[in-house]
């Protein structure tokens, strides 16, 4: 079964480069990441379990689903209108933007490396790691106040800086202030969402090429196999092994260690930022750990694919609805991205990175009030634009 997915991926894959020619599409980018993650799983060596349980009939729902939805929003949205490909984001909000980002990415990092190397000094990377994830309950991360939300704010100035900025010195500034969350935080999908949405960026405004792309990908393995190998403190790593668990592990954890409608609570793991808000207020249960059970597979993991949520709450029905969901959202920004609208363009960037890991997990709903966070900084510059036909850069 999971082979005829395979070549259902594959087919999608290809209908959707003869309709758009790129690679990004969104009825691309999914189906063709899926393929990969199922290619890793037969071809790179590896002791997973045999999948042939519920996943292969659940990611064929979900590529359905989505593959049709987001060809069709797209047909069906209008072009970015000529404001909006007008309309440039206010050059004193950026400003203030880059100050915040200059003085609060350092104090975070600072706070954070400070705690790890007075704790642990001779495991500092695997402490900053486990500090992030929280799953020992006896390492917490330290209090940092309002500054947690500039370390989204610093992910949303790399987008502006790429676009809008004229200076190679602030492009690579903000660049590196990024690329220090990502170390402190020791996530290999920070890395993977700072460099995917920094070559996009790039691709679309023709400053590269698809086999620099394929130079990122390779940098990017290279780089994950390398915060690994720090992250686990001694332990033998062997390239086929890492790849394959980290690109189809997933597949395997979902096939054996979900089940449908077996949320306590409605909605639970989909809905998570209502049980977090009625949690705080006193009305609802504590919401859903963003960090799931480790799981053999029998390699440990602690991913399940972005379907996770929307299986256990509401079992098949709910993979379908969202991958509705999800397909109108990108066929829209799509849409209005690549005909030129500005906004859009910015926060195609920042979502396409979440489409691209959906092999790994499920990060829009699960983590909203990130996305929410990610939309609102996105947007407040051109909110304080003033509409105009010139254009115009930020030093």
């Amino acid at each position: 079964m999971l082979i005829a997915v395979l070549i259902l991926a594959l087919i999608m894959t290809s209908i959707g480069w003869h309709l758009s020619h790129d690679i990004f599409s969104p009825y691309v980018a999914v189906p063709g990441v899926w393929a990969i993650a199922i290619l890793i799983y037969y071809f790179l060596p590896n002791t997973f379990y045999p999948v042939h349980n519920k996943f292969p009939y659940t990611l064929a729902i979900w590529l359905v689903g989505f593959f049709i939805s987001s060809i069709t929003c797209e047909f069906l949205t209008p072009s970015a209108s000529i404001a909006s490909v007008l309309r440039q984001p206010s050059q004193k909000v950026l400003y203030i933007y880059t100050a915040i980002t200059c003085i609060s990415i350092p104090i975070v990092c600072g706070i954070i490396i400070k705690q790890a190397l007075l704790e642990n000094p001779e495991n500092i990377f695997r402490y900053m790691r486990i500090m992030n994830t929280g799953i020992d309950e006896n390492i917490e991360m330290p209090n940092l106040g309002i500054l947690i939300y500039f370390v989204a704010l610093a992910f949303i100035m790399l987008f502006y800086a790429l676009i809008y900025f004229k200076s190679k010195t602030m492009i690579i500034l903000i660049t590196i202030l990024n690329l220090l969350v990502a170390t402190v935080t020791m996530a290999k999908t920070t890395f993977l969402s700072i460099m995917f949405s920094a070559l996009y960026l790039c691709y679309v405004q023709g400053k590269i090429k698809i086999r620099h792309l394929v130079y990122g990908l390779l940098a990017f393995i290279l780089l994950s196999f390398g915060v690994q190998s720090l992250r686990a403190v001694g332990e033998d790593l062997e390239t086929n092994s890492f790849l394959a668990l980290y690109l189809s592990s997933s597949i395997v954890a979902f096939d054996y260690y979900t089940i449908p409608f077996s949320s306590e609570h409605l909605g639970m793991h989909t809905f998570r930022i209502l049980y977090a808000i009625g949690h705080t207020l006193g009305i609802t249960e504590p919401p859903t750990e963003t960090i799931l059970e480790f799981v053999s597979i029998p390699d440990m993991t602690n991913t399940y694919t972005n379907m996770y949520p929307f299986y256990e709450d509401f079992g098949n029905i709910g993979v379908f609805v969202f991958s509705i969901v999800y397909g109108i959202f990108y066929g829209f920004l799509y849409k209005k991205s690549r005909t030129g609208g500005k906004i859009q363009l910015v926060l195609y960037a920042i979502f396409l990175t979440f489409v691209l890991m959906e092999f790994i997990g499920e990060f829009i709903f699960t983590n909203m009030s990130v996305t929410i966070q990610y939309i609102v900084f996105a947007t407040l510059p051109f909110l304080f634009s003033k509409q105009n036909t010139s254009k115009y850069s930020t030093k």
